[in-house]
């Protein structure tokens, strides 16, 4: 395939999210995400790497590598091919980009599972997503599944659309008075890291439909409850003296795309964020999601929203930040996100929604796992494909009582829940 078309996207800016990622990057943050696909049949390692080049042109936004200015890091165009690597047992590390050949995206095949890792500086989940369908759609092709499109994959026949690499922070701030957040240093997870750099993985298959029932039944949507189900599994799990000291925040990543019309595949996403105090009383989950009931009509709305996205653009927007060097802004930038980013926030559960696919590929995929495992924090990651929702816990420590009382929480109250892990030692 001719890479002609690619010499219209010689560079790219960082977007408004990506900025912070180059800087924040380090052993114990690798600002990576995953997302896998359990194909029905072995993979051809072959035919992935072929299919993996032949997207090139389609996502020159991708197919970059990061250079470093004066003012601001930004991408360049990559030249060189990326490498497809069988699969190793430490997932969501950093990339190492020499022998990655310059690339912040990394497929894995391994058995009959297709992942891709990505660097949360190139895309948010639903941008690599459209990545790894494409991908995908043309793998089976090779291996001679012919393939109906219904409008949802991007063809590799197609130029792409000028609004696939917009900024659309920058498109949708409006540069109103900026609304204040509370900023409150949150409780921290505690437990015995492993020595190793393993993350311990619990893959929970769940029945959908009676999750949805379940969720009604505690008068909530699913991500409500599920989230709820969260803050009363850490709270359970918890230091008591600590969980009265600071608040238990859990962030829950929002797609931008479904409040402000987009179709970008860079990011466009924020962070809408969750927060319970635990009391002596005993702890209830009825209680938990009562008192995230209005935390979620205020801060889900598209104005609340754009509050969030005006605050973030203004840091950005500020001359004083523009004009100085990335030398300077580097360690402000790291002292910001451990303040303002980080400390804020004890853990992360990110709902990716239900995955409709053409036909012809539905048939050829078992399900989908997503995972958030790029911080020395725990997590949780979900999405639903052909009536079951798969639930990727992601752990640095030890210990296991967290996902077993979500889990035990579910199946008690009879949600047919199926479990696998890695086993870490």
């Amino acid at each position: 395939m001719s890479r002609l078309s690619n010499k219209a996207h010689q560079w790219f800016r960082l977007d408004n999210a990506a900025k912070i990622y180059p800087v924040i990057v380090s052993v114990k943050n690798s600002s990576i995400y995953r997302m896998g696909v359990i194909m029905k049949d072995p993979v051809d390692p072959r035919a992935l790497q072929s299919a993996v080049l032949e997207c090139r042109d389609r996502f020159p936004s991708f197919f970059v590598k990061l250079r470093r200015g004066f003012f601001w890091y930004y991408f360049e165009s990559n030249d060189k091919n990326p490498v497809v690597y069988p699969e190793s047992p430490f997932i969501c590390q950093s990339i190492n980009t020499y022998t990655n050949n310059g690339f912040l995206f990394t497929f894995y095949y391994y058995q009959n599972r297709i992942s891709l890792e990505v660097f949360h500086a190139l895309s948010d989940g639903y941008g690599s997503f459209m990545l790894l369908k494409a991908v995908i759609f043309r793998y089976l092709e090779k291996i001679g599944r012919p393939q109906q499109n219904d409008g949802s994959v991007m063809m590799i026949d197609q130029a792409p659309d000028p609004d696939e690499f917009v900024d659309c922070y920058k498109l949708n701030n409006t540069r109103d008075k900026i609304q204040k957040f509370p900023i409150h240093k949150a409780y921290r997870v505690p437990g015995k890291r492993y020595k190793h750099r393993g993350i311990h993985i619990t893959i929970a298959h769940i029945d959908t439909v009676a999750l949805q029932d379940l969720a009604q039944k505690h008068g909530a949507s699913v991500t409500r409850f599920l989230v709820g189900l969260y803050h009363y599994s850490l709270q359970k799990n918890g230091d008591p003296n600590q969980l009265r000291k600071r608040p238990l925040t859990i962030s829950v990543p929002v797609n931008l795309r479904r409040y402000f019309p987009a179709i970008t595949v860079r990011n466009f996403s924020l962070y809408f964020n969750s927060t319970t105090q635990y009391k002596d009383d005993p702890i209830s989950l009825a209680a938990i999601l009562e008192t995230l009931k209005p935390q979620f009509e205020s801060g889900l709305n598209k104005q609340s929203l754009l509050n969030r996205l005006n605050s973030n653009m203004a840091f950005e927007n500020n001359f004083l930040i523009r004009i100085l060097p990335l030398f300077i802004k580097k360690p402000l930038f790291k002292i910001g996100y451990t303040l303002i980013g980080n400390s804020p926030i004890s853990s992360s559960i990110s709902n990716f929604g239900e995955i409709t696919l053409p036909k012809t590929m539905a048939d050829a995929i078992e399900s989908f796992e997503f995972n958030l495992a790029s911080s020395y924090k725990p997590g949780i990651a979900l999405n639903t494909f052909n009536n079951q929702t798969t639930m990727v816990f992601s752990r640095y420590f030890q210990e296991s009582s967290l996902e077993q009382t979500y889990l035990s929480y579910l199946g008690e109250h009879g949600v047919k829940v199926e479990v696998l892990t890695n086993s870490w030692k």
